[in-house]
């Protein structure tokens, strides 16, 4: 016998001799992983912990803070140092333009100690009277400090420190200083034994105070129990007895009457602190409690990244990305063009096989480079997923206890998690669904007698993946290929500031792998293209972000930041590794199989100038004021780089339509976030949420404008403001888009003289089509109806180039809304491609090359002018140029893969 299981076979005979000096009233009972075989017959219930070691808690549990825990050594035991553990609760740190103190200096003190974090058993919601005893193993107090840490921080004093039993949860993410209705049965590192009835609300209902007891103090390696016994005191009130019994039998008993609520709901385990302990095992005597029946995913989701579709030596590949709860060896995607293939799933070859990758700052994800076995534009095509040779595509939370109120997800759509994963076809109409600022906090809209409304948040802890009820119930029936996932898609520190890696991970998987978006993301093309909160801080942005990166004392955990970037960065990517100091170019064009149509993503934020327009003051030129003002021509908007790929994109690309996202608010329609005393404006100079739009650096923007109207088919569509809207500048005829939120709210407020014909703040002439807003319904500024859903929205995006005159229709969506619905904020716009970009100089004139060809225009003297394709037949569409005067020679060239043909021509000016 090896030295380890003679030790672990001693810990269980002391553990067994232990269960029997402390006199708890249980019965000594086989130990199972989970709810043990019979425990509804029964009424008990033993839970353990005896699974091989791992970051990954078990399916068992649910947590908020998952980077508080780990299984080791067959016991649950506290983790206590975490890669990005120290971040700031003060957020960006140039929000001292709008949290500054009296003396205009912004408070840089703070205290990283960390609040208790819960973790839940799924299976018992208890209710009535039940017992639960915990056996915990203290194993000290960790004081290790690094450099630059306070003595009077929290973590570091011995009555911070805690273990124990919380019960009464209504939420399984009650957690991190969310635990508003629970009781907690705890021990604290100076020996103190307490019971606390928590409650939040009106301070006049709060239950009584906090009791406590002193006990023997504990050394490294002393076991204990922990039992907590509810009973019924009247109708509204329980008693709660709660026992700490030493290893040497000695009791210490709090009772206390509280409000039956606040020992209704989930149990679970807390800690806080730095006192560092081992839950060896769990036992439930549940009295009249069933045990839940709870479905669990181990893959959180796998989605094809659209935007690395391409096709190499004749085969057409994809990348996905996989998340998976725990841990594992091997994941693949397994693809064929039929949704139940003949001998099953089974009998299909992988298609693309990875490993599950496990590190400081990636939790169980895979990059898998799948071969399809046909070109996309030719036929749907499904997929699943496998890990470690089991098919895990299915999602079982759907239609189990698993969700639901207090689970975290709404899980009424779809009605079944028995899907496969599915790749439309991706041939013209192009549909494309815009999607933002999915926030999973606050109350959910429910159908009641008094029609929709929105109930919980507040005290009722509401953490869900969706806002309403019926969400996306119709999104199928839309026919969307590819999801545009763009802007705060996961609001990373929206909850809390993730202090590990598995709790960054956490808050990204409720938000994108909650039971609905799973299925929207496994059932369509994904684009990702992240905002400032999904890298875990407000307002990150240009050089700030980087430098953030790269130094300390700017306001922010540095660690916390690189950490943050680099999940980011790989999840949407894809990439393996990825540099935590780099400054990425991320900019890319896909182009759909048939070439026909474009779909561009930039990036706006970390390619920009800085937003400090008062450095000069700053350094104390006082009587210099805003020198570098927005409207300077210096400023940049996308960076030189970016830029030039783009202009280069737009004057070669030879689709006749191109979807461009990434420039949020172009044209500056949204207020900024406040006034100055002396001034009226409301998109002022030095406020840090008008800097967050593009249209901020005035100057860039009006470069970018000038360049996407220099040719028909564009159009630019964004996320972050939390409104719909469609909107086209008159002056160079380019449609720009918002869309969103899909769970927060609070939509950027609109300039004066707002409406269907309008100028900009910087003076540019407008066409809205559509707004919906939190206070407006449509365009002219109505109010929403009584019964109307909350505003949370989506574009629908359709783009056909198939016409002579290719068709753009776009439309703003409820997310509950099917396609018969009217569409939101005053309706759609329905154009052509010939409506789009400045009026036209001159044309191509009637030309005829090779067929289904790309052309590239370009000017004697090279420069490019235009790209196009030849129809069927090898003619050349009307052209519009723009900038080209009427019988200037310019040369065209088709290249159709194999051959090319060139040919000099006169432009005219009329279309033929």
């Amino acid at each position: 016998m090896s030295s380890n299981e003679s030790d672990k076979n001693q810990t269980e005979i002391q553990r067994r001799e232990f269960l029997q000096v402390g006199g708890a009233a249980i019965s000594a009972v086989a130990i199972s992983s989970s709810i043990v075989e019979g425990a509804a017959e029964t009424g008990i219930g033993a839970i353990s912990f005896d699974t091989k070691d791992s970051m990954f808690h078990g399916s068992k549990w649910e947590t908020l803070n998952p980077g508080y825990w780990q299984i080791k050594n067959g016991a649950l035991r506290r983790r206590l140092s975490n890669y990005g553990d120290r971040a700031r609760s003060t957020g960006f740190p140039f929000h001292y333009e709008t949290h500054r103190r009296n003396d205009g200096v912004m408070n840089v003190d703070y205290d990283p100690s960390l609040p208790e974090g819960i973790i839940y058993h799924r299976n018992w919601k208890l209710v009535g009277e039940y017992t639960i005893t915990a056996t915990f193993t203290y194993r000290g107090q960790v004081q290790t400090k690094r450099p630059g840490d306070a003595d009077n921080w929290k973590m570091y004093q011995d009555d911070y420190g805690l273990m124990g039993i919380v019960i009464g949860g209504k939420s399984l993410f009650e957690s991190y200083g969310k635990n508003r209705n629970t009781t907690v049965a705890a021990w604290t590192g100076d020996s103190q034994f307490s019971l606390t009835p928590k409650r939040g609300g009106n301070k006049k209902k709060q239950p009584e105070k906090s009791q406590s007891k002193a006990t023997s103090k504990l050394k490294d390696g002393d076991q204990v129990q922990i039992q907590v016994m509810v009973s019924a005191a009247s109708e509204k009130q329980s008693t709660v007895e709660a026992r700490f019994i030493s290893s040497d039998g000695s009791t210490v008993t709090l009772s206390q009457k509280v409000p039956a609520a606040q020992t209704e709901g989930y149990f679970g385990i807390v800690g806080r602190g730095l006192l560092d302990f081992e839950v060896n095992d769990v036992y439930v005597e549940p009295g009249k409690n069933k045990p839940q029946i709870v479905g669990a995913v181990d893959c959180y989701t796998c989605y094809p990244l659209g935007d690395t579709l391409k096709e190499i030596d004749g085969k057409w590949k994809v990348r996905f990305v996989g998340l998976f709860a725990s841990d594992g060896d091997t994941a693949e995607v397994r693809v064929s063009d039929l949704e139940k293939p003949t001998g099953g799933w089974e009998q299909v070859p992988p298609a693309g096989t990875a490993k599950i990758v496990n590190n400081r700052w990636r939790r169980n994800t895979s990059t898998i480079e799948v071969t399809l076995p046909a070109n996309p534009a030719d036929k749907t095509l499904y997929f699943t997923v496998w890990k470690d040779g089991n098919n895990v595509t299915a999602d079982p939370r759907i239609g189990s206890d698993g969700s639901g109120p207090g689970t975290g997800f709404v899980g009424d759509v779809p009605a079944s998690g028995e899907y496969v994963g599915r790749l439309p076809q991706l041939t013209a109409p192009y549909k494309i669904c815009g999607l933002s600022c999915h926030a999973i906090t606050s109350g959910l809209q429910q159908r009641t007698n008094a029609g929709l409304k929105i109930l919980g948040g507040g005290d009722e802890w509401q953490f869900r993946d969706q806002p309403t009820v019926e969400a996306y119930k119709h999104l199928e029936d839309y026919n969307f290929q590819i999801m545009c996932w763009e802007d705060d898609v996961w609001y990373m520190e929206l909850v809390l500031y993730p202090p590990s890696t598995d709790d960054a991970y956490k808050m990204i998987v409720s938000t994108i792998a909650g039971p609905t978006s799973r299925w929207q993301m496994m059932r369509h093309w994904n684009v990702i293209n992240p905002g400032d909160h999904d890298y875990g801080m407000d307002d990150v942005k240009g050089p700030e972000q980087i430098v953030l990166r790269a130094k300390d004392g700017l306001g922010q955990d540095r660690d916390y930041m690189r950490r943050n970037f680099q999940i980011v960065q790989h999840l949407i990517s894809g990439d393996e590794e990825v540099d935590p100091l780099a400054n990425p170019k991320k900019w890319r064009a896909w182009k759909m199989p048939q070439r026909d149509f474009t779909f561009a993503i930039l990036d706006s934020r970390l390619w920009r100038s800085s937003q400090d327009t008062k450095m000069w003051d700053d350094e104390g030129w006082g009587h210099l004021d805003d020198l570098y003002d927005r409207t300077d021509p210096t400023r940049s908007l996308l960076g030189e780089e970016q830029f030039a790929w783009l202009q280069e994109l737009v004057r070669t690309d030879a689709a006749p339509l191109i979807c461009l996202t990434g420039l949020n608010g172009l044209h500056t329609v949204w207020t900024g976030g406040k006034k100055y005393s002396n001034t009226d404006e409301p998109f002022a100079q030095r406020d840090r949420v008008a800097a967050d739009y593009a249209g901020w650096v005035a100057a860039g923007s009006d470069r970018v404008i000038e360049l996407l109207g220099s040719r028909e088919g564009i159009v630019t569509v964004y996320g972050d403001v939390h409104n719909g809207c469609i909107m086209k500048n008159t002056d160079h005829r380019l449609i720009e888009c918002s869309f969103g939120p899909i769970g927060r709210s609070g939509g950027r407020g609109i300039i004066p003289d707002f409406g269907p014909k309008m100028k900009d703040f910087d003076g540019r002439p407008l066409e809205v089509t559509s707004l919906y807003h939190k206070a407006y319904a449509d365009v002219k500024l109505q109010p929403h109806a009584k019964g109307d859903p909350f505003y949370w929205n989506f574009l629908e995006m359709e783009f056909d180039p198939r016409p002579v005159d290719g068709t753009i229709g776009l439309r703003v969506r409820n997310m509950i809304d099917p396609p018969s619905e009217t569409p939101r904020g005053g309706g759609p716009l329905e154009t052509t491609v010939s409506n789009t970009g400045r009026k036209p100089s001159s044309w191509l004139p009637k030309t005829k090359l090779l067929a289904n060809a790309d052309v590239r225009v370009v000017s004697v003297d090279g420069l490019p002018i235009r790209g196009l394709r030849t129809s069927a037949d090898g003619q050349i569409p009307t052209t519009a140029l723009v900038g080209v005067e009427p019988n200037t020679q310019v040369i065209i060239t088709a290249f159709n893969g194999s051959k090319s043909e060139s040919k000099v021509v006169e432009t005219v000016n009329a279309a033929g």
